[in-house]
């Protein structure tokens, strides 16, 4: 609906229970990873949850051939900055 707000407190609620369930997982499964498009929108470790031990040489990467930070997307290598 145009205009509408949206329920915050709904979006902590559903985020709470996303995280609770994403540490249940990662208990079980501490370096499985994931698929950044199936991901958990807000895991607070994601460098390491996404990238893993290659997240330094990425960032390396990405600062070579993008130092002006053009190309990003939310938990990309890089995005941090």
């Amino acid at each position: 609906m145009p205009g509408a707000k949206p329920d915050l407190a709904m979006a902590r609620r559903m985020a709470a229970a996303v995280d609770k369930t994403m540490k249940a997982l990662r208990a079980v499964a501490p370096e499985a990873g994931s698929y950044v498009s199936e991901s958990d929108y807000f895991l607070h470790d994601w460098q390491r949850g996404f990238w893993g031990g290659n997240s330094p040489r990425l960032a390396a990467a990405k600062r070579r051939y993008d130092p002006g930070g053009l190309f990003f997307v939310h938990h990309g290598v890089g995005s941090e900055q």
